[in-house]
């Protein structure tokens, strides 16, 4: 049912980091849109792209179930659909401003991209108590598999969800994304789609579905995609930290004396920004911004400014978000060796010079 394809159609608009498995990033300047084009998202994979037959394709369900089955895709399609709106964010997003350096994708604030999804809820899909009472996560499988160095075989992208996640009304199973058919490269014909969580959570190329009685173990849930604490087990991540990116004026920027054009986006995890505040002097003073409401809940908003630039000479910005949760940035994010949920504030070196 399944087998290894060389990589995702040319993506002329990404910025390629890795082609085995495929990498790549969005350009923080291409971010102008409200929900970024289906060319212009950000791919990350583990293992090569597998190749499904959509009409052979199946999705079993089972382990600690009242009813196990397999359903196909027409199946899922026949349920209720849902569609909204949310944005993607890679754990590894902002990877090579975490000094010192960290291993993993050296990725810029390109690994995030925000589009509209359609499919059904999981909830929906799986039907009313669909677990015994001894479940205690819900295992999800990829069909992408490969030899992984740290483990020392073969394995499947596999992570769990803890049951009310799974069960959450917004899990859905998606096959749609902006309005078009699920692209292969972002995990047709099925991904799953946890909002508010970083992408690692949203396993693509569904092909199983699995109630466990244990803690999964696996390599992606306790080895990577974890953040450590001292004397303790790392923690899986899980919902993603509040971030505000400047898009314009990027970095290096030369920009004239007077009124300088300054916008850019914000998001969070589970709930909506309710503030963005902009520093031109290096992050001496903040003051708000115009924050502009999102698609939904989980999707990011946009944000501008107008900055008077009085001076000739270097500037340092910066911008930082809160939620609605009193959740802010902090100035630098938590150090780890692997470079996840680096949310720390965002600087932007520009020139400002005379007219």
């Amino acid at each position: 049912m399944s087998e290894s394809v060389a990589g995702p159609p040319a993506a002329p608009d990404l910025v390629v980091l890795a082609t085995k498995p495929y990498v790549a990033e969005t350009p923080l300047a291409r971010q102008t849109e409200a929900l970024t084009p289906n060319a212009r998202f950000f791919i990350r994979n583990h293992f090569e792209i597998p190749a499904l037959d959509t009409t052979t394709w199946k999705l079993d369900i089972g382990g600690a179930v009242k009813r196990a089955r397999a359903l196909t895709l027409g199946d899922v399609r026949a349920l209720p659909s849902r569609t909204f709106g949310a944005t993607v964010e890679c754990a590894g997003n902002g990877r090579s401003f975490l000094p010192p350096p960290t291993e993993g994708n050296p990725f810029g604030y390109g690994a995030v991209s925000a589009a509209t999804w359609t499919g059904a809820s999981l909830r929906d899909v799986l039907g009313p108590e669909p677990f015994t009472s001894a479940t205690r996560e819900v295992l999800f499988v990829g069909a992408d598999r490969g030899f992984e160095k740290n483990v020392g075989a073969e394995i499947s992208f596999e992570r769990s969800l803890p049951v009310e996640i799974a069960l959450h009304p917004d899990t859905l199973l998606v096959y749609e994304m902006n309005g078009e058919p699920l692209p292969v490269e972002h995990g047709a014909p099925l991904r799953l789609l946890v909002p508010g969580w970083y992408g690692v959570a949203s396993v693509k190329w569904l092909t199983e579905i699995r109630a466990l009685e244990q803690p999964f173990g696996g390599y992606f849930q306790k080895q990577r995609y974890v953040i450590p604490n001292e004397g303790a087990e790392p923690t899986p991540l899980g919902e993603r930290g509040v971030r505000a990116l400047m898009i314009e004026p990027g970095e290096g920027a030369a920009v004239p004396i007077g009124a300088v054009e300054v916008r850019g986006l914000a998001w969070s995890g589970n709930q909506p920004v309710e503030r963005v505040e902009l520093s031109v002097d290096g992050g001496q003073t903040w003051r708000s911004v115009d924050l502009e409401s999102g698609s939904s809940r989980y999707s990011w908003q946009r944000w501008h400014a107008t900055w008077t630039a009085s001076r000739p000479g270097t500037h340092t910005l910066k911008v930082r978000a809160t939620d609605v949760k009193g959740r802010t940035q902090p100035d630098a994010a938590r150090w780890n060796l692997l470079g996840y949920a680096n949310n720390g504030v965002q600087s932007v070196t520009v020139e400002v010079r005379p007219r």
